[in-house]
């Protein structure tokens, strides 16, 4: 399934969040377990078999990190992939099936940016039922 395709139908893990406000960078990656993604998870996951996906990061703009215009950019190379550390929401992970065009999983980086009540930010994720990418245990 083409990029533009899996970008139109992305589902981001909080519905506030807009496309529209990041540099949404996309990767095709065949992938076994979350060794194999650019960016990392909250849990592990064993897939039973290799899987081609669609991996992105979108970076919101303007942000510590960018300040380009919004919209999709594909890569194709992993070294060309950026990696955004902690944020928040400020940078959300995807994983979409490459054929299929699903959402397996988004998730925000942790956000570790002090917290005036003292209580854990928590991470916004999307793992639809039956995700290969759903923590099981």
């Amino acid at each position: 399934m083409p990029a533009e395709t899996v970008d139109a139908r992305v589902l981001l893990p909080d519905a506030r969040l807009k496309k529209g406000d990041y540099v949404r960078y996309y990767l095709l990656a065949t992938i076994t377990s979350d060794a194999d993604l650019p960016f990392s998870t909250s849990h592990s996951f064993l897939l039973p078999a290799p899987r081609e996906v669609w991996v992105a990061v979108y970076a919101r703009t303007p942000s510590i990190w960018t300040n380009a215009p919004a919209g999709m950019h594909i890569l194709e190379r992993r070294q060309d992939f950026p990696e955004f550390v902690h944020g928040g929401c400020e940078a959300v992970n995807v994983v979409v099936d490459a054929h299929t065009g699903e959402t397996l999983g988004s998730w925000c980086n942790v956000d570790d940016r002090q917290n005036f009540d003292g209580i854990p930010r928590p991470i916004p994720t999307y793992f639809p039922d039956g995700s290969p990418l759903r923590e099981t245990s």
